[in-house]
């Protein structure tokens, strides 16, 4: 007696039912899990902001050596060259300022804010406009707005306003024991 043998290879493989399962679970997954891992607005945003924050620092070094060789870091108010064809800006205590007083006299130190405006521009070579509000949205690649006596300016992105909580806060020295501070505010990024 001879016994065949016979044997069943099984398939191997998936279904295509399988496969459509599968394929509609890595959909709804990349939907939902995507964008919360992917979010390259707010870090251009925050990346923008690091970069002026970065400039600020080098523009205040740059300007205090030239109000160092002219004399004038010690003043609260000086009108200093910046040599070649960018002309003179307007510095506190040989910083870029945040505010100017009108009279060295006064207590309270009330803003010119064109000037401020101006000697950011001039120092930083920045693209900006001068907001008249914290709901004003920058148009052009910078938006400053100048918070008067509050001693800080903000530095807007392009398309955000100051209440959308993606700035950058910048204190410059207004007195001689001051140091500049400059604070990331990207809670709205």
């Amino acid at each position: 007696m001879h016994a065949s043998s016979v044997t069943l290879k099984a398939d191997s493989g998936f279904t295509l039912v399988e496969l459509v399962i599968v394929i509609v679970i890595l959909g709804i997954l990349s939907v939902i899990a995507a964008p919360k891992f992917i979010n390259l607005k707010s870090d251009a945003h925050r990346s923008v902001l690091n970069g002026v924050r970065g400039a600020i620092s080098s523009g205040n070094q740059l300007v205090y050596s030239k109000a160092v060789l002219q004399g004038k870091e010690r003043q609260a108010v000086a009108d200093v060259q910046l040599g070649g064809s960018l002309g003179s800006a307007v510095l506190t205590y040989g910083h870029i300022p945040s505010s100017l007083p009108v009279s060295q006299k006064a207590s309270t130190k009330n803003i010119d804010s064109a000037a401020v405006y101006e000697s950011i521009t001039q120092v930083l070579a920045l693209d900006a406009e001068h907001l008249k509000d914290e709901s004003s949205v920058a148009t052009r690649q910078w938006g400053i707005y100048i918070h008067g006596n509050d001693n800080f300016v903000n530095f807007v992105p392009k398309g955000l306003s100051v209440n959308s909580e993606c700035f950058l806060q910048y204190s410059g020295i207004n007195g001689l024991e001051d140091k500049v501070r400059v604070e990331l505010m990207d809670s709205g990024c």
